[in-house]
């Protein structure tokens, strides 16, 4: 199991952003095994997301998480994106 994993650099500011509209985040990106980076409840609701920088691709065992959890799961690149994943963005 990885003890540390690469974060994106846009992943702090999509934290922020998303605790700014009253969601709260956990931070999975030490999880590994293609988990993705935050799960986040927002109105009752959960969301999975996985961040990249822009023109990051996903690695063969995020695609296979994706697969099976696609559903739920989406990829963002930056704190738009994210508000939009959970409804959050009005803009």
């Amino acid at each position: 199991m990885r003890l540390r994993g690469r974060i994106d650099k846009a992943q702090n500011e999509i934290v922020i952003a998303l605790r700014g509209v009253g969601a709260k985040v956990l931070i999975l990106s030490n999880v590994g095994q293609g988990c993705p980076d935050l799960l986040c409840k927002f109105r009752g609701t959960l969301y999975l997301l996985e961040v990249k920088s822009k023109g990051g691709r996903l690695t063969e065992q995020e695609r296979d998480f994706f697969d099976d959890w696609q559903e739920v799961t989406t990829v963002v690149y930056n704190s738009d994106e994210a508000l939009k994943a959970i409804g959050a963005y009005y803009g």
